[in-house]
């Protein structure tokens, strides 16, 4: 027998052996190429379909079977599975970002104690280096990540645990990014999120106007302060109708309910937006130490989950969209199965558009 020959017989056998080494007991199962290149992996007649473990390897495949990479989020977290599918764990270099992912894949936002040395990761997960303003901490952190130096820190902890009693807060950025044009500025910071214990119910919403919001120059609600009126503001209402739209695009295609905007939600999240362009600000928080949680208190709305986004630009009020998409956080809570009302607040004022998505149940 000729070399060649024996090379191929050996190379059939050690395929078997890993095709084997892959199969459950008494199910056959293999991995299929299919012609655009994409992989699936077939236990028996059948598909594989979500998360699959194999050989300790954990991939994921979507609806059609395909297998996935890149990030992939699942109820609302985020994994990275690399180029051969594999989940990857600990720290990963995505776009010259680096990203941390826990030992459950999971990716991690905020504080990450990492080997003893803390880091910190803002609402998309981009590990940052440099001086960031974090909450009430101004903290420095070296070109590897690395926390040195945190001035006016209260107490820094690597992750904060909630209950149904406590609110879920990704920590905040805070500022704005900007890019390299000097016409063009662009801002989103991180999701926040919040979870209480109550069980009554709100009033569901079809329309996009509210008695309570005044027409004209403002956007006040009732029972909350006063806006001021340094700067001309204009409700931009298709936009506003567009971005459900689109989100809700996005949410059916992957088999969730769509969004009903609500009428409360609508009224504190214009008055959100107003409010970021009143005080010249971008944040969360207000200047004043209120989230809008605070104001769904103020005005009595039930709910017992909620999440808020904002972003702004200086140039499109739709792209506002795209903005909150691309980030990871900003896509989690509009991809919350969770969440079945918004409110969608975009207002054109001091030369931005300022947006702002409220989220509840």
């Amino acid at each position: 027998m000729n070399k060649a020959s024996l090379k191929k017989i050996v190379s059939a056998v050690v395929v078997a052996a890993t095709i084997t080494t892959l199969s459950p007991l008494g199910v056959s199962a293999q991995w299929r190429q299919n012609t655009d290149s994409t992989w699936n992996y077939i236990e028996g007649n059948k598909i594989v379909q979500g998360w699959e473990n194999i050989s300790d390897i954990w991939y994921y495949f979507n609806s059609n079977g395909k297998m996935n990479t890149g990030w992939i989020c699942d109820n609302g977290t985020w994994y990275y599975n690399n180029n051969s599918g594999a989940m990857e764990k600990g720290w990963v270099n995505d776009n010259e970002t680096w990203y941390y992912l826990d030992n459950t894949g999971s990716m991690k936002t905020g504080w990450i104690k990492d080997n003893g040395k803390l880091y910190y990761a803002d609402s998309t997960g981009a590990m940052q280096t440099g001086t960031v303003n974090v909450g009430d901490k101004t903290c420095t952190f070296n070109k590897s990540g690395e926390l040195v130096t945190a001035n006016n820190a209260k107490k820094i902890t690597e992750s904060t645990s909630a209950n149904n009693n406590q609110e879920i807060s990704g920590q905040d950025s805070g500022g704005t990014t900007e890019n390299n044009s000097s016409t063009t500025t662009t801002g989103i910071t991180n999701t926040d999120t919040t979870v209480q214990a109550n069980t009554n119910s709100n009033q569901d919403y079809n329309g996009t106007t509210s008695s309570a919001i005044n027409t004209g120059t403002t956007t006040d609600v009732n029972e909350l302060p006063k806006l001021p009126q340094n700067y001309a503001i204009s409700v931009q209402a298709t936009a506003e109708n567009k971005i459900l739209e689109l989100m809700n695009q996005k949410r059916t295609e992957a088999g969730l309910q769509p969004l009903t905007m609500d009428n409360t939600l609508l009224q504190v999240s214009r008055y959100k937006s107003n409010h970021m362009i009143q005080y010249n600000y971008f944040d969360h928080t207000t200047p004043q130490g209120d989230k809008w949680t605070n104001w769904l208190k103020a005005i009595d709305y039930k709910y017992t989950a909620t999440g808020e986004n904002i972003a702004y630009n200086t140039y499109d009020a739709v792209e506002l969209f795209n903005q909150w998409w691309n980030s990871p956080g900003h896509r989690a809570n509009m991809m919350n199965a969770s969440y079945t009302k918004v409110g969608v607040g975009v207002l054109n004022g001091n030369g931005k558009y300022m947006g702002t998505q409220e989220f509840s149940n």
